[in-house]
């Protein structure tokens, strides 16, 4: 379910002057792309760092225990379709946890394809968020913001001495060859306790993978799992949210104690109908008890100066057919004797004043805290009510 060491310890005080050096697919690691900001450490060989791989810390999000950062199993990729596939290779909602008492933490990542996006920032889509604990609550501390491929950046400096516990946001549109975490010698870094609560699962679409949030740890999968301290599994995959059976074969595999549909954006109608109820009978097959969400599409914006023609996408007639053929599974699935299924509606999903998008569909960090709020809400209205 989850990927990581637990409890091992990393005096850097005794490491050689390299570190730990994680290698790759590509070969041995060369020069790393440095340039320009305060945030950077302007020697990767500096004897001062010793570097830790990513794969000896705690890993949660990924829903297995294979030694990479993509989200789904290597054997999925004979069993999804090829976009799917190759959206599952981005780290959406992956994260690192893990204390240390250095004054100073770096990271160094190299990224698969460092491309731009015309809806989302560098930082959003192939960059670092570090959070800390703070009285009990995780709390923003800094971004990495990438340059190119490999890139080394100092994420904070000059901090007091005493252990704190580190979550860091991997990228959200962009796979990770390899990541490692730099301490200053002589201090010391460890593997923060794997959460003892079983995960929650998101499947979605490319809002759910994180678009168009400004920096990784704002997709509103995110914001839900530090705000409720769980561990949350992000299965969005960018225009392929399609109710499959294919991955509902690994939300089989994942013991989660809530599933969240939120696919309609992405489905059809005739898919929606299609689909969405045969995946709720194959999830009810393996998990008898888990609760199912299922969430409404939110209404795009620009869909309120278009015509209303119910058969052309993007229209608001469009998204009413979708979601009353969402409707309809969720009512077809419970006169079936499906129990423990709850359903979200739109109204009021992203606010009502029209400012959460960045493109009039995709959720700025405004819209998707808005979205986090209703769907968190909802969620626990189902576990604690």
């Amino acid at each position: 379910m989850i990927g990581g060491k637990i409890g091992i310890v990393f005096c850097v005080l005794m490491m050689g002057v390299n570190g730990l050096m994680a290698s790759n697919e590509l070969g041995e690691r060369g020069d790393f792309n440095i340039q320009g900001s305060l945030s950077e450490v302007q020697d990767s060989t500096d004897p001062a760092y010793v570097f830790v791989d990513g794969l000896d810390l705690t890993i949660l999000g990924k829903g297995h225990d294979e030694e990479h950062y993509g989200r789904l199993p290597e054997k999925y990729k004979e069993i999804v379709r090829s976009p799917v596939w190759s959206l599952s290779r981005h780290s959406a909602g992956v994260k690192l946890i893990f204390r240390s008492n250095s004054p100073e933490i770096v990271a160094r990542w190299e990224v698969m394809s460092y491309s731009d996006k015309t809806n989302m920032t560098q930082i959003g889509a192939s960059g670092l968020d570090l959070y800390c604990r703070v009285n009990g609550r995780w709390q923003y501390v800094n971004s990495g913001v990438p340059t190119g491929h490999k890139n080394e950046k100092s994420l904070i400096t000059d901090m007091d001495t005493t252990y704190k516990e580190f979550m860091l946001h991997l990228p959200l549109y962009d796979g990770l060859r390899s990541i490692e975490i730099g301490v200053m010698r002589g201090y010391e870094i460890e593997s923060s306790q794997q959460m003892s609560e079983l995960p929650i699962v998101v499947y979605g679409t490319s809002i759910t993978q994180g678009a168009s949030a400004s920096r990784p740890g704002m997709a509103y999968p995110s914001i839900i799992s530090r705000n409720m301290d769980v561990e949350i599994i992000n299965l969005g995959f960018s225009g392929n949210g399609r109710f499959e059976s294919s991955v509902g074969q690994f939300l089989c595999e994942i013991e989660s104690q809530l599933l969240v549909l939120d696919c309609t954006p992405n489905s059809s109608p005739d898919v929606i109908r299609a689909n969405a109820l045969n995946l709720i009978k194959q999830f009810r097959s393996c998990q008898p008890s888990t609760p199912i969400l299922m969430v409404e599409s939110i209404v795009r914006e620009y869909s309120h100066f278009r015509t209303q023609n119910p058969q052309k996408f993007g229209t608001k007639a469009y998204l009413q057919t979708q979601n009353k053929a969402l409707a309809t599974a969720f009512e077809a699935a419970k006169e079936a004797g499906i129990s423990e299924i709850y359903y979200l509606e739109s109204d009021g999903l992203i606010g009502d004043d029209h400012e959460g998008t960045v493109d009039g569909t995709h959720l700025t960090d405004l819209g998707m805290m808005r979205i986090a709020h209703a769907i968190q809400q909802k969620i626990e209205a189902i576990l604690f009510d």
